[in-house]
């Protein structure tokens, strides 16, 4: 009986040991040159770090849920990344780390899971290449443009996908439900959109966007007017919509009649001539 208490307690740590590690989530990741790496990678909540090594980084054993990661260079912070609510078990790879400057938040170029089919990555809904469908088409809310409008963050409505990164080309129709062109320029963020196009490693590469009509202001007093749509191949400024609570409407003027006045006989004009007139 005695030789098996050491055996039992030795069983116990075992088990603790193996459901510990189950417990903890692993966060790996690389940069995408040289110029975009970071010397240390500080894991906030765990307050923790680890060191860059050839490009790379690896933080093992940290708690389930959400952590933030801070890149440093040297001295200087180089980016943050958020990852929100990891579970337990989770492994996550995050390849190709870029700092946008403007932001100061790093986005990976892909991502691996496992244990979790998707992520928010700084706020970034996220999935492994291989859960995007070969080809997409859904509808979704535009979280981000490029400055040329070529390249779209849209998010599905269906959760259990990935937010999309679309690359629109010239082949790139961009029409109404009902087929009318609409003009890319007049995208924005927000704007609800249909993307039907193929998955190309991670991206989509858009053959139609589909936008809904939208109005341009809701007048309580008058029927609502359907803003413009331009098209593409002739792009004009956006019209300035009238206020809701002022609609413009035409004013009505009256012209005042005019009465012409003739007079009749002879009238004296300047100089030598001479006569009479009846007024």
């Amino acid at each position: 009986m005695r030789a098996s208490i050491p055996v039992f307690g030795f069983l116990i740590v075992a088990v603790s040991a193996c459901g510990g590690a189950a417990d903890r989530v692993s966060i790996r990741g690389d940069f995408a040159d040289s110029a975009s790496a970071a010397t240390v990678v500080r894991a906030v909540e765990a307050a923790r770090e680890a060191e860059v090594k050839g490009g790379a980084f690896e933080l093992r054993d940290l708690s389930a849920g959400p952590a933030t990661l801070r890149l440093v260079r040297g001295a200087d912070s180089a980016g943050t990344l958020a990852l929100d609510n990891a579970p337990a078990g989770a492994g996550v790879v995050l390849h190709g780390l870029r700092t946008d400057a403007r932001s100061g938040r790093a986005f990976p170029r892909a991502v691996e899971l496992t244990g979790v089919d998707l992520l928010l990555v700084n706020g970034v809904r996220m999935a492994n290449a291989a859960a995007l469908p070969a080809e997409v088409d859904t509808p979704g809310a535009i979280l981000a443009l490029s400055d040329e409008h070529d390249a779209i963050l849209l998010r599905p409505d269906d959760a259990s996908l990935p937010d999309l990164r679309v690359v629109v080309g010239l082949a790139t129709e961009t029409v109404t439900p009902d087929g009318d062109p609409v003009d890319l320029a007049s995208l924005a963020r927000g704007d609800s959109v249909r993307v039907k196009g193929r998955a190309d490693h991670g991206f989509v590469v858009a053959e139609r966007l589909t936008v809904p009509r939208r109005a341009a202001g809701e007048v309580a007093s008058v029927e609502p007017v359907p803003e413009p749509v331009q098209p593409r191949s002739a792009p004009q400024p956006a019209p300035v919509a009238a206020p809701a609570s002022a609609p413009r409407i035409a004013p009505r003027v009256r012209s005042a009649p005019v009465r012409v006045l003739r007079g009749h006989g002879r009238a004296r004009g300047g100089g030598r001539g001479h006569g009479k007139g009846k007024g």
